[in-house]
């Protein structure tokens, strides 16, 4: 593979790639251009434009392993150098990205989107460091925007670096890429030599003497790279096989060794070995960082049992050893479309199915469906609506007589599971309706609350009848009766506050939105953990970047009562946060702070994009004849306003760079904004907004925004002339003030 070009254009793998994902949206994470001229939205863009410069070096540095591992023969010595060169340059590059956690990881997912066929799912793969996240979706949306500049091919050919990992058998591969001296960048490409050389030997011959096999007989790169980068003879580290095998699988195992899935994570257990043997720089298919939770502790020894059980079932094809362990571990069934679904449950009945001569037969079930649960737990009442569960599996035949595709031959117990689930969405439809009416509830459906809440049926039933009270006989929500229920609801903690939020919050009366939300804030006060409240709210809120909610709002309006220790506006009736919160600094709760940071921090793109959504939207009512606006103008105001207190006050670089942006965007008489607004009565609210954000920078004060305030000040003539009006004069001298 060369390097960068500066004359790249499109070749005929990125028209594939576009061309196999047209038309299917699957860009949450991505902004996409500007529909109008807009100093916040040029913001947004150039941090968009920022991590594609980061995601062009990510693409460089797969599509270079690629080249590398797929040789078909050995390498000039030109040849190996100028990739080396290449290879090491690209990294040292990825290094400066702020994220940059030492680490490349290139993951096998084999999901495939809707309406592909399965040769697809085989490219499906994601690479990533820190934070930053790359897939084929990814690169097809990069590609879009690039197209013409230097680069634009990149993206394209991230689809024949992915073939060419699947080609190779690779579901996982990891780079510790430390770039703090030279010696990093020798133990790095001893690594890729070493794999290089692997993969052209186990073309030619398994059974190569220079080939390691694993506790299942099988070649295994690791350990073979082990033999290389230590110059220690294959056979040596064949032998050291053949002893720790029976520690691990023998009649008598070692407890020690228990949270090791295989051989060659076990090795690194002992003190001696891990003292005398470097580890490789780059491991191939190590399933221990596959699983979530496997460390290496000793609390992860029935994961590691399960991992066992995959090997030793599925270890000849690695595809299937990821797909098998993304269907019985719960980050298997995030984001998935019914396709998958169906995929997944079908393995996983596979697996239980085999597995039941395993040793330890009873662990490695209870394990493989604690974890299904709780993926199931994460997929969507939309997908449950639309799955055909009949009442019992021996009823699986449709009316024509043909088996049912959704839960042919499944597993029993994974069929209870799905069962329980999709008659927990009927009754959260049920609990939406109470709004309309009485609703009756079955005993049935009070055993299923009881296992969600994790109640009994008789608990279940109590609080049913509270929620129920809250709500008069036209269905209209009764804020005191909620309160006077409080001391009862906070008894089931957060899971009560998470059903209340998901299925209240967007009642259909603006009154009775306004007061379920005060009402909110007192249970909210009361909770034992309400940690795991805000992180309701900011999944809620974050996570569906690609929409604006009227519950979008009021989810920031808690999130900034949450992160402070005291809320003077508790007890009052109030749809907005107070902006004399933006004065509060010993006044707010660190840890619930430092919670927020670190999730602004993991989900800066969807942070982005929310921001990016909200302001489109409020672009497209202001175009529109007021009146013919699905959400009204002063919503969206207000709503930018709750997400500026709400950064002010967790701080923090992002939370500076989008508070500068918006008083860039709003401190600007000349904006595109102000030249849409009818008349001062219009302006009031982006006034408003002005000083909010003026307010909210001021607790950076760095001096970039001081020099911006000096800009905002001498402009004040020019907002002034905007109208000839005395209470639009009024609110701009007092927005001036807060700058000076």
């Amino acid at each position: 593979m060369q390097t960068k070009d500066t004359t790249f254009s499109l070749d005929a793998s990125a028209n594939e790639l576009y061309a196999q994902l047209s038309g299917i949206d699957t860009t949450r994470r991505i902004l996409d251009p500007p529909t109008q001229e807009s100093s916040l939205l040029e913001l947004l863009g150039a941090e968009e434009q920022w991590l594609d410069r980061n995601r062009l070096i990510l693409i460089e540095i797969c599509c270079l392993l690629a080249d590398i591992l797929l040789r078909k023969s050995p390498p000039s010595p030109g040849q190996s150098e100028d990739q080396d060169n290449a290879l090491w340059a690209a990294i040292k590059q990825l290094s400066g990205y702020p994220h940059f956690d030492g680490t490349i990881s290139i993951r096998y997912r084999g999901s495939g989107l809707p309406g592909q066929d399965a040769g697809h799912e085989q490219s499906d793969y994601e690479a990533s460091t820190g934070n930053l996240l790359l897939d084929l979706q990814v690169a097809a949306a990069m590609g879009k925007r690039m197209a013409g500049q230097p680069g634009s091919a990149l993206p394209g050919q991230l689809l024949t670096a992915f073939r060419g990992f699947s080609a190779l058998g690779i579901i996982h591969l990891h780079v510790d890429s430390k770039v703090g001296s030279e010696n990093d960048k020798d133990r790095l490409l001893a690594s890729v030599h070493a794999l290089s050389q692997y993969y052209l030997e186990a073309g030619q011959s398994e059974n190569s003497p220079s080939i390691v096999l694993d506790e299942y007989n099988l070649p295994n790169p690791n350990l073979t790279l082990l033999a290389k980068i230590n110059r220690v003879k294959p056979a040596a580290i064949q032998k050291l096989v053949a002893e720790i095998t029976p520690m691990l699988f023998g009649p008598e195992p070692k407890e020690a060794l228990a949270p090791f899935p295989t051989v060659f994570n076990a090795i690194f257990a002992f003190p001696k070995l891990n003292a005398q043997l470097n580890k490789p720089a780059i491991e191939i298919n190590n399933i221990q960082r596959l699983m979530p939770g496997q460390t290496g502790t000793t609390d992860n020894k029935n994961q590691a049992l399960l991992s066992r059980s995959v090997i030793a079932n599925y270890g000849r094809n690695p595809h299937q050893v990821a797909e098998v362990l993304a269907s019985v571990s719960s980050g298997g069934y995030q984001n998935i479309y019914m396709g998958t679904l169906h995929k997944r449950l079908s393995l996983a009945t596979d697996f239980l199915n085999k597995s039941e001569n395993a040793p330890q037969p009873g662990t490695v079930r209870e394990e493989a469906l604690h974890n299904i649960e709780t993926g199931l737990e994460l997929i969507s009442d939309e997908l449950y609506d639309a799955l055909d569960i009949p009442e019992s599996q021996d009823q699986t035949a449709t009316e024509a007589g043909a088996p049912s595709r959704q839960t042919e031959a499944l597993h029993k117990e994974i069929f209870a599971l799905l069962s329980f689930f999709k008659r927990r969405s009927v009754i959260k439809k049920k609990m939406r309706d109470m709004v309309r009416g009485q609703v009756k509830f079955e005993p049935q459906d009070y055993l299923v609350i009881a296992r969600n809440f994790r109640i009994t049926a008789s608990q279940a039933a109590h609080l049913v009848q509270l929620l129920n009270s809250c709500f008069d006989q036209n269905g209209r929500f009764r804020r005191s009766a909620f309160e006077k229920n409080i001391p009862e609801f906070v008894t089931y903690e957060t899971k009560v506050f998470e059903f209340l939020w998901h299925y209240l919050k967007e009642l259909v009366s603006r009154d009775d939105r306004v007061s379920f939300l005060n009402a909110l804030q007192h249970l909210i006060a009361q909770l034992d953990r309400p940690a795991e409240a805000l992180k309701i709210l900011l999944r809620d809120i974050f996570d569906q970047a690609h929409r604006v909610g009227f519950s979008d709002r009021n989810g920031l309006l808690l999130a900034n009562i949450l992160i402070r220790t005291y809320n003077q506006e508790l007890g009052s009736h109030i749809e907005l946060t107070p902006e004399e919160v933006l004065q509060v600094k010993m006044g707010l709760n660190q840890d619930m702070i430092s919670q927020a940071l670190a999730f602004l921090g993991e989900n800066q793109e969807n942070l982005f994009r929310k921001l990016r959504t909200i302001h489109e939207e409020l672009q497209k009512t202001l175009s529109q004849e007021y009146g013919e606006a699905s959400i009204p103008l002063h919503y969206l105001t207000t709503l930018e306003r709750e997400l500026i207190i709400f950064l002010a006050l967790v701080g923090g670089p992002i939370s500076h760079k989008i508070l500068r942006g918006v008083v860039k965007e709003y401190g600007n008489p000349d904006s595109g904004i102000y030249a849409f607004l009818p008349g001062p009565e219009e302006s009031k609210g982006f006034l408003q907004l002005l000083q909010v954000a003026v307010r909210g920078l001021k607790r950076f004060a760095e001096r970039e925004d001081l020099l911006l305030f000096t800009v905002l000040t001498d402009r004040t003539p020019r907002f002034l002339a905007l109208w000839d009006n005395e209470s639009h004069a009024t609110l701009v001298k007092r927005v001036m003030e807060w700058a000076r």
